[in-house]
């Protein structure tokens, strides 16, 4: 769930934070949608990766477990292999395999 210690002084992003709750009930609409026909969907989130992307928090990514997009990468196949078609729809955090409530 959302951790206010995340933007707590801002700015809060809300464009970001709203796409990304748009993009997470897309992806368990097309879940439901997909899964009569044999396909799987599941939102990923890859965990905190040392990318240019997430460079400005660089002061914190050691103390929040920030890892090497190689890993980032390794985790994110992992939880699609795991992916079945009971497990479809799911919102997963691929740094531990557990649903992100949203």
């Amino acid at each position: 769930a959302w951790r206010e210690v995340q933007n707590a002084n801002g700015p809060f992003d809300y464009g970001h934070h709203m796409s990304k709750c748009a993009a997470n009930m897309m992806g368990k609409l097309m879940a439901v949608e997909m899964k009569e026909k044999g396909i799987m969907v599941v939102m990923l989130h890859p965990g905190f990766n040392k990318t240019t992307m997430t460079e400005k928090y660089k002061h914190i990514w050691e103390e929040e477990g920030a890892v090497d997009p190689e890993i980032g990468a390794k985790r994110v196949c992992h939880e699609i292999a795991e992916l079945t078609p009971d497990t479809a729809g799911r919102f997963v955090n691929c740094e531990d395999g557990k649903d992100i409530p949203w």
